[in-house]
């Protein structure tokens, strides 16, 4: 036990030593992808995959196969340091508390039970009627999740988390599917984005998170501070919660003069300090460019494709363009298809 407590005394030494040289954009992480996601009831996958032909290869049910751990059982048991939430605007409450797909499925309840679904605000799911199981049913669920965990680790790595907002369901597609009782989705505004910084703000103490205004400073613009003195250190961000926008970005911007959220930009965008380039094969090259002064999120693995064929060559791409974020599924196996499995 002795030995075991200095080794941990010498680790801890060595990683506080490399936390204050390190910058944060020379730092890796492996990320979640749909982090609150639960596996399909498998009458679900049945039933979708006999509509495979009319939904086309892009839609295949067996790519929604799949699910995660809690948050703190990711942190915890994988060194998860990058998570993803997908956020559907609920500003009346009760939108989302049915499911519609199952008055197809015998056993399996319509209605949510829990009061939350019925009260306003976001809730978390993959596909609104269709894949819904979720750890997590609100965005505040999430966070306090989330915080609490933050609040009992204080010196972790930052926590990238990447915030999708929602704008698409089977119900916004097909008029059928609405006669059915398929709702479409309530559309982002900007009173949506206000209530979610509300909601953010709720749960994390200013001094919790790592925004766009503490990493331009004093600069005009992120570009010139990136320009000119680059990222802070790791040790500067430990314990801090970074909150990442991928998609609807001009109307956050016209919601709000300081956000809290950073969000996915091109190079050119002077604002520019995070780069989503999902697909890392064959751009190897560009992604090992842009993480001399960006941070990059990539993917190791999509659709449960690559944990059916064991398949690494995205992975190893990944890992070769020195992207900063690789996002996965599998940080642990799925042993129904393979042994695949993500590791860093």
């Amino acid at each position: 036990m002795k030995f075991f407590l200095i080794l941990l005394y010498l680790n801890l030494l060595s990683f506080g030593a490399k936390a204050q040289t390190l910058r944060l954009n020379e730092s890796k992480v492996l990320a979640s992808h749909n982090s609150y996601k639960k596996c399909p009831d498998q009458k679900v996958i049945r039933f979708l995959s006999k509509f495979k032909k009319k939904l086309g290869p892009s839609n295949d049910p067996i790519q929604l196969d799949y699910g995660h751990k809690t948050l703190p059982e990711q942190f915890d048991n994988f060194n998860i340091r990058g998570i993803e939430l997908d956020l559907y605007y609920d500003p009346i409450g009760g939108h989302y508390k049915k499911r519609k797909l199952n008055q197809f499925l015998f056993g399996l309840k319509q209605r949510v039970k829990d009061p939350k679904m019925s009260k306003p605000g976001f809730k978390v799911l993959h596909i609104a009627d269709v894949d819904y199981e979720t750890h997590y049913l609100t965005f505040e669920d999430a966070l306090l999740e989330l915080s609490a965990w933050s609040q009992k680790h204080p010196f972790h790595h930052p926590i990238y988390v990447n915030i999708e907002p929602k704008s698409v369901s089977p119900g916004n597609e097909s008029k059928l599917l609405r006669r059915l009782g398929f709702k479409p989705c309530v559309p982002f505004n900007k009173d949506a984005f206000i209530r979610m910084e509300e909601e953010i703000t709720r749960i994390f103490l200013r001094n919790n998170l790592f925004t766009p205004a503490d990493l331009r400073g004093n600069y005009s613009t992120i570009r010139d501070r990136l320009n000119e003195v680059g990222w802070p250190t790791l040790q500067e961000c430990l314990g801090k919660i970074i909150f990442i926008l991928d998609g609807k970005t001009q109307l956050y911007k016209d919601a709000t003069n300081t956000p809290l959220m950073f969000h996915y930009a091109l190079p050119e965008d002077p604002e520019a300090a995070f780069i989503i380039m999902n697909d890392p094969i064959g751009n190897e090259e560009i992604i090992q460019q842009l993480t001399s002064t960006y941070i990059v999120r990539t993917r190791s693995d999509a659709g449960t494709i690559q944990s059916r064929k064991n398949d690494y060559s995205m992975f190893n791409a990944a890992q070769k363009s020195g992207a900063q974020i690789i996002s996965t599924d599998y940080y642990a196996p799925d042993f129904r298809w393979s042994t695949f499995q993500i590791k860093r």
